[in-house]
């Protein structure tokens, strides 16, 4: 019996407990912020592949310096490094032997004139004489022949003269190129000759380059595709240079010809690239990296 009210008055205070929490102040759900987005506008861009192939640079022009006559240096006329310029002497060979041999042609050249001018008198002395036939006729031919000879060795001696004075010129080595010299291969004192199998120095040009880039025959066709897809190829299928750490140079090279190279059992082909860069900007025979356009597409 005690147990049962003991039941029944707990049931009641839990139910007074459960009203009296009901009847309490009712908290407001808060609202959460809204969403934060962003609106981008889709538009079709040309988006243009390319393919980074390892190369070469080397000059666009390579002059070694060669003596065309035979001499001792005397002087050298550069400072080594340095840019030259077309037609600029570099080397003095010794031209006191020159000098000696058109001063002997310029002789020799002189007395061909005055024999030249002796046989023309005498022709015609003869001529006037042959015509009253007071001397034979085969004395008037002779005249007339040496007269003939002796003009061409006028000819000859002014040819020699020529030749004599051209060597002097030759005595100081010009450059046939502008760029840059090399170190001078021979000192003062040495003795040269046409003949040497070793220049006297080198000038490169490298202002201008070519861009080496040697490929296999399986790329040749993907490559054969890229030019195919530019509207203009009259220059050249344009390329980017890139230096060894990546960097692009400001300018554009372009594709010029395709060479082709046979190996047993391997064919290559060396695609040669012209480039015009500030002088100073790559040294030549150097390694670079070429950006090839090989594909294009638009993007949706």
């Amino acid at each position: 019996m005690t147990i049962g009210r003991f039941y029944r008055k707990g049931g009641l205070c839990a139910l007074l407990l459960s009203v009296l929490t009901a009847c309490g102040p009712v908290e407001q759900e808060v609202a959460p912020p809204p969403a934060r987005v962003s609106v981008v506008t889709l538009e079709p861009v040309r988006l243009e592949l390319t393919e980074d192939l390892p190369a070469r640079v080397v000059p666009f022009q390579v002059a070694e310096i060669r003596p065309q006559v035979s001499g001792i240096v005397q002087r050298r006329l550069f400072e080594q490094g340095t840019d030259v310029s077309a037609t600029q002497p570099l080397f003095e060979i010794n031209p006191a032997p020159f000098r000696a041999e058109v001063e002997t042609a310029e002789a020799a050249l002189q007395k061909a004139e005055a024999e030249l001018a002796h046989a023309r008198a005498q022709s015609a002395r003869l001529e006037s004489l042959v015509r009253g036939q007071s001397v034979s006729r085969q004395a008037y031919d002779d005249a007339v022949s040496n007269s003939q000879q002796a003009a061409a060795e006028v000819a000859q001696a002014r040819a020699t003269l020529s030749r004599r004075r051209l060597d002097l010129e030759f005595s100081t080595v010009v450059s046939p190129i502008a760029g840059r010299i090399d170190q001078a291969l021979v000192t003062e004192g040495t003795l040269v000759a046409s003949s040497d199998s070793t220049p006297m120095a080198r000038v490169q040009q490298i202002d201008k380059v070519y861009v080496d880039v040697r490929r296999s025959a399986s790329s040749l066709e993907s490559l054969q595709d890229a030019m195919a897809a530019q509207p203009s190829l009259d220059s050249g299928l344009p390329v980017t240079i890139l230096a060894s750490n990546g960097t692009p140079y400001d300018v554009t090279g372009r594709i010029l010809f395709r060479a082709s190279m046979w190996m047993p059992a391997r064919v290559t082909f060396c695609y040669v690239c012209s480039w015009t860069i500030p002088i100073g900007a790559c040294c030549p025979v150097c390694l670079c990296v070429l950006a090839c356009p090989m594909h294009a597409m638009r993007t949706r």
